[in-house]
């Protein structure tokens, strides 16, 4: 009899010991959703309404000479020539000081097989001031501006790194244009050199693109990149890239390899498998004019960074860390994306996420007034864009 009561009080022990447990849980799961959708709140940022106009590939009479001088001897550009030039305080040299910014001219096997492909574009022809886009039907521009990601649409999203400090809008560092097919069951990632020159929409003068952001933010700079390739974007994701270190270190740092050695900020970052702090990581990530591979060796090391946050973040140790890791990408991330669409995208289309082929903006390095840019032609421009729309339609 005593054993029988012994029993009683053990199971009913055991039962409000679990209840316990399971109430702890599922209170710690509700305020982990309830912090979840509160910092998608406040990251959602939409981009203004536009009617999509398919955009003319002008050709940049000053880059073109420059680009082709005539063989008779130096060409001369009179200073009129490049006053829509129109840079920033401080863009007079190369960031880093030097004459001209390393650029990637290389193309590495991922890419080649996307490089090589022609276009049906007239090219070199010096008659031409401009060309015309692909043509979209209303349809095509309807789905790719406005995807059903339930129903898993292919889209276009543009990610933005920025520099922005207290005072400082700053300008884009890092712009990546992604277009995603989960028909195709792939992903197509193209980095744009941060020097690019184009007409910037609104100001209709030439400029660098990172500058679209200084003058006009998110909204400026994605219809900067839509102009660029004649290609609708639907979503953007910007990050503030100082936002980087928190993360990291609140995640204990992060393991990446490094492909080959190089100094930045008098740190070594020798060849091999690193282990960084967030200062170290936002280093990393940052370094571009010693790598060979210049803008594409950057986007892979920021690739690799954020790689590791993906998995540390998914890792069952990191479970307690994601209501500060949350606050802080309330703080340094914004979107168009909603929470709803958020949750299809993690769920819908991570196959081709994780499938990605990187693609290749090819230019030339020059120096107007003595500025830095990266020059595209027209025909390059034409060829990136019938490449992507190939890919989503």
């Amino acid at each position: 009899m005593k054993l029988r009561a012994n029993r009683k009080k053990i199971i009913k022990v055991t039962i409000f010991s679990l209840g316990g447990i399971a109430l702890l849980v599922l209170i710690g799961g509700g305020y982990l959703w309830f912090t979840l959708q509160r910092t998608m709140k406040v990251m959602y940022d939409p981009l203004p309404d536009k009617t999509w106009k398919a955009p003319a590939f002008e050709r940049d009479s000053v880059a073109a000479a420059l680009n082709n001088p005539e063989p008779t001897g130096e060409t001369s550009i009179p200073a009129q020539s490049a006053g829509g030039d129109s840079a920033l305080p401080n863009d007079h040299k190369a960031s880093d000081g030097s004459s001209a910014d390393k650029v990637d001219t290389t193309k590495n096997d991922n890419t080649q097989k996307y490089n090589n492909q022609s276009n049906n574009i007239p090219n070199n022809n010096k008659q031409l001031s401009k060309i015309e886009a692909r043509k979209l039907s209303d349809e095509q521009v309807q789905m790719l501006m406005h995807p059903d990601l339930n129903k898993r649409d292919p889209f276009c999203l543009l990610l933005l790194g920025v520099d922005e400090r207290a005072g400082d809008r700053g300008r884009s560092d890092t712009m990546i244009l992604l277009s995603i097919n989960p028909a195709k069951g792939s992903a197509l990632a193209i980095s744009i050199p941060r020097d690019t020159r184009l007409q910037l929409p609104k100001r209709e003068s030439y400029d660098k693109i990172n500058h679209a952001y200084a003058f006009g933010g998110t909204a400026l700079s994605v219809e900067a990149v839509e102009r660029l390739f004649g290609v609708p974007i639907a979503y953007y994701m910007k990050t503030n890239m100082e936002g980087i270190v928190d993360i990291v270190d609140t995640l204990g740092g992060v393991k990446v390899n490094n492909p080959w050695g190089f100094k930045f900020d008098d740190t070594n970052f020798p060849k091999g498998e690193l282990s960084l702090d967030g200062q170290k990581a936002l280093m990393y990530v940052r370094m571009r004019h010693e790598d060979p591979q210049g803008d594409f060796g950057r986007t892979q090391r920021q690739r690799s960074v954020l790689s590791a946050l993906v998995d540390n973040v998914a890792s069952v140790r990191s479970l307690g860390k994601l209501p500060h890791i949350l606050s802080q990408l309330s703080k340094d991330v914004r979107t168009n994306l909603t929470s709803g669409s958020m949750f299809d995208l993690a769920s819908n289309y991570r196959p081709e996420i994780e499938n990605v082929d990187t693609l290749s903006l090819n230019g030339k390095g020059i120096m107007i007034k003595g500025i830095y840019y990266y020059s595209v032609t027209p025909e390059e421009r034409g060829r990136i864009q019938n490449i992507i729309l190939d890919h989503v339609l």
